[in-house]
């Protein structure tokens, strides 16, 4: 952007439309991250089958709001925050949701013949952190009112991440030493790999309100 349209965006108004699909991004994922918690403590094939339904339907959804806030990137003439965060923001949350709807799928796919409380934990730090990006999302409006709230957030998910890394290195390790079936094994590292890789991008995601918060605050 020129130096002249840089003077002249100050007086323009921000385009406040990427709020509500913000909003709303939050919420599903607390959502889907909800319904994967369920679906892990499930043991019936076809409530779990049940649970997976709404859970591809919120990705379905996610994907359609990704593809709007991309398009009103492109039109915008003034974003209310630079277009790098906004689709770093975008892409950090679709990968969440993304990661919980493949996990669901493999264990469908890999019908585990059990599944270890430490798994129901990674969901659990999984639906925390889903909560603590909702809040972070809402706040992205009037961040700079209450920029403590975003903060705490953002330290939450990084919190969260350390904790999923703590269960899952611990996890492999008693995998390692106790499972000596090694299909089984196979199938439980692979998921949850996915659940770890989700506490990881949900801290991308604070990362990047962080982000925001310091350029805009």
């Amino acid at each position: 952007m020129s130096a002249l349209n840089s003077i002249f965006s100050v007086f323009l108004p921000k385009e406040d439309k990427f709020f509500p699909m913000f909003r709303r991004l939050g919420e599903a994922t607390v959502e889907a991250a909800d319904l994967f918690t369920q679906l892990i403590s499930e043991t019936e094939r076809t409530k779990q089958e049940e649970l997976y339904l709404p859970i591809k339907a919120i990705e379905t959804e996610c994907d359609n709001i990704v593809i709007n806030i991309f398009n009103e990137l492109n039109d915008a003439f003034v974003a209310p925050f630079d277009r790098e965060d906004i689709h770093e923001l975008t892409g950090a949350i679709d990968d969440v949701v993304d990661l919980i709807t493949s996990t669901s799928k493999r264990i469908l796919l890999y019908k585990p013949k059990n599944i270890p409380t430490k798994a129901l934990h990674m969901a659990e730090i999984i639906l925390e952190g889903a909560k603590c990006e909702r809040i972070g999302l809402n706040e992205l409006q009037n961040m700079s009112k209450h920029p403590e709230v975003t903060l705490e957030q953002c330290q939450k998910l990084h919190d969260l991440e350390h904790e999923g890394d703590d269960v899952y290195e611990s996890f492999l390790q008693e995998l390692f030493e106790s499972e000596t079936d090694a299909i089984e094994l196979i199938k439980m590292k692979d998921l949850m790999q996915g659940m770890e890789s989700a506490t990881d991008k949900a801290n991308s995601v604070g990362k990047t309100l962080k982000t925001i918060l310091i350029k805009y605050a």
